[in-house]
């Protein structure tokens, strides 16, 4: 497809698009290709092409699956500066490039009473919310410990509502779970404690204009995550100037520019199908976290500080400072090289 000038090639076979990537560079011409994956499920194949990974590491130390295919790369490039300690601590040297917002997007936005209606998010209560993916069992995403920690919080706090901006569970398909069970387990009533957002928005996604406002909506973003290898919706959250709650492990620790963190030592390690570790948080620290959280609700003080933090990963800035220093090194590896893709083939460099 051509979308707004810009080539866009289609899967074919393999999931992961292995068996067409050195077709679809090729007929593209490029001098390299740039992928933005967990690279371990390309474990064992050759590419045939430059292959810059711009890698996500959610684990601690490398597991050795990530680190085979990252010993491959042409360049790698940490999306985390945990993740560039991490890599390097192994002997793999790397870029760093983080991830971004569009912070002119991504702000505090009133949210219009036609959308609480359609989000059935209230007005006079202390909203707490989580925009994470229902994906895996466990949840990487510890959706039971954070629901969990949401529900014994509200007992002393009925005046609390959480908000799941996450597919339900319910039925349950693929590798999500059952969130409506847990939570009603939990003794949380959808609707009077607890809200989804309309599920078949969830597949056809929503304005960026209105998570903005989703964001700004709520008094606490909660991801206390196993693990995360950057954490975009913690980013986001606090670009609306909402503070954060989430573990001071992998990628979190360095995201959390306003709000509070669940100590490392509150966690169970869990050990994965990877052969590494994640964290996975006991609910009372989430729960004393939600106390503090609650303490501060309306503090401007923390909400400019978050809107403060995320400023520093606004897309203009993070291509000026990261992308484009990084890039011209690929371009300067490549030249030395002798010969691009498109000297090749009798186009200009």
């Amino acid at each position: 497809m051509n979308v707004d000038g810009m080539i866009v090639y289609g899967q074919a076979f393999h999931p992961f698009c292995a068996d067409v990537a050195q077709a679809d560079s090729a007929d593209f011409k490029a001098d390299f290709m740039l992928s933005f994956m967990d690279v371990w499920v390309m474990h064992g194949i050759d590419l045939g092409v430059r292959w810059v990974q711009w890698i996500p590491i959610d684990h601690d130390p490398v597991p050795p699956a990530v680190a085979n295919v990252a010993r491959t790369a042409y360049r790698r490039i940490a999306i985390s500066k945990f993740g560039q300690n991490r890599l390097e601590a192994i002997g793999l040297e790397s870029g760093y490039v983080p991830n971004a917002v569009e912070t002119d997007i991504m702000k505090f936005t009133e949210m219009p009473d036609e959308h609480r209606k359609v989000f059935q998010i209230p007005k006079d209560k202390f909203i707490v919310g989580m925009v994470a993916m229902n994906k895996g069992d466990p949840p990487r995403k510890a959706f039971y410990q954070n629901i969990a920690a949401f529900a014994e919080f509200h007992k002393k706090h009925p005046d609390t509502f959480l908000y799941l901006h996450t597919q339900d569970g319910q039925p349950q398909r693929g590798e999500q779970v059952n969130l409506v069970a847990f939570a009603s387990a939990m003794g949380l009533v959808i609707g009077k404690d607890y809200i989804f957002p309309p599920q078949h928005n969830m597949i056809l996604g929503f304005p960026d204009q209105v998570m903005a406002s989703l964001y700004s909506a709520m008094d606490v973003h909660l991801l206390v995550s196993m693990g995360e290898g950057f954490g975009i919706p913690i980013l986001e959250a606090q670009a609306c100037g909402t503070p954060v709650i989430v573990g001071d492990w992998t990628s979190m620790s360095e995201l959390c520019f306003s709000g509070w963190k669940v100590d490392k030592k509150d966690t169970v390690p869990w050990w994965t199908a990877l052969q590494s570790w994640m964290f996975l948080p006991a609910v009372g620290a989430i729960v004393d976290r939600l106390e503090e959280a609650y303490k501060f609700k309306g503090n401007q003080e923390y909400r400019n500080r978050a809107r403060a933090g995320a400023m520093a990963y606004d897309c203009d800035k993070v291509m000026e400072k990261y992308w484009k220093p990084e890039l011209q090194y690929i371009s300067d590896m490549i030249l030395a090289e002798g010969t691009t893709k498109r000297e090749m083939n009798g186009q200009p460099v």
